[in-house]
């Protein structure tokens, strides 16, 4: 499924677009020409509800599994690099409660990619089949020990039957992820293999791409700003990743009603939250 391919025309589900922790960031790196201060760089995850499918997932943000993961070295380099504060309230089962979803209800969770921001939390939903792309997917389960913290791999926080439960998106006819078109698989590659957007149409009409880390900010796709260069330390391929970013901002420009929900940005949470 490509970008210029994404339906229009897609049934409606529930979205909740949901804070679930942040580390803490340089902004200079993240944005080019941004201050060179720390900032707060907030993770978020979706919940999504069909009427016959049941609960989706997109990422789950941290978890208490990302600390016990890195404790001792050298997955620690990874917490030392990136604090993580994970505030009591924001813990992703008990949001889902608060919402009257049980986490052992949910049944698939789709992965953007599997840095630990985004993938801490999988341990907490046993009974859910987990999506991904088939290179991301290769990536987690061939890497061990430090091969995987320098790509910002943390395999020891995963459910230990990860391989069981991995399904390969890019086997999803069109990417159609439920057979009805209303959430529709879409590859954003470049900055970690394998990654991908989801794109579906909530019930109040808005559609949405959650585009995962494509762009850290909407700022980003919409004004066509990438991040400062020596954050490409954090990328798979920037050049590759460059290129997707240009895509988005190619449909943010055909598509000006589409809504991006980037999972770092504040501001899109803001606007989802604000109905804009």
């Amino acid at each position: 499924m490509l970008l210029t391919e994404i339906p229009t025309d897609q049934p409606p589900v529930t979205l909740h677009w949901l804070r679930v922790g942040h580390c803490v960031q340089i902004e200079g790196l993240a944005r080019k020409g941004a201050p060179l201060r720390r900032i707060e760089f907030p993770s978020y995850a979706a919940a999504i509800g069909h009427p016959d499918h049941g609960w989706t997932l997109f990422d789950t943000g941290y978890a208490d599994h990302f600390f016990t993961a890195t404790q001792r070295l050298p997955a620690r380099l990874y917490r030392e690099l990136l604090p993580v504060t994970l505030p009591d309230d924001q813990h992703l089962p008990d949001q889902l409660r608060g919402l009257g979803i049980d986490p052992l209800d949910v049944r698939r969770v789709v992965v953007s990619h599997f840095h630990g921001d985004h993938v801490a939390g999988l341990r907490d939903y046993p009974n859910a089949r987990i999506y991904a792309g088939a290179a991301g997917g290769a990536q987690i389960t061939g890497l061990k020990g430090i091969n995987a913290i320098r790509h910002g791999l943390l395999p020891a926080m995963l459910p230990d039957d990860l391989r069981e439960r991995l399904v390969a998106a890019d086997d999803l006819p069109g990417g159609d992820l439920l057979g009805d078109g209303s959430l529709v698989v879409v590859p954003l590659p470049g900055h970690m293999p394998g990654h991908l957007g989801l794109v579906l149409t909530a019930t109040d009409g808005r559609q949405v791409l959650l585009a995962g880390d494509a762009a850290w900010f909407t700022k980003s796709i919409t004004d066509l700003a990438p991040p400062s260069r020596l954050a490409g330390i954090a990328f798979d391929d920037w050049t590759t990743a460059m290129g997707t970013l240009g895509a988005l901002h190619s449909l943010h420009r055909a598509r000006p009603d589409l809504l991006f929900l980037p999972a770092h940005c504040t501001a899109g949470f803001d606007a989802w939250h604000a109905g804009l």
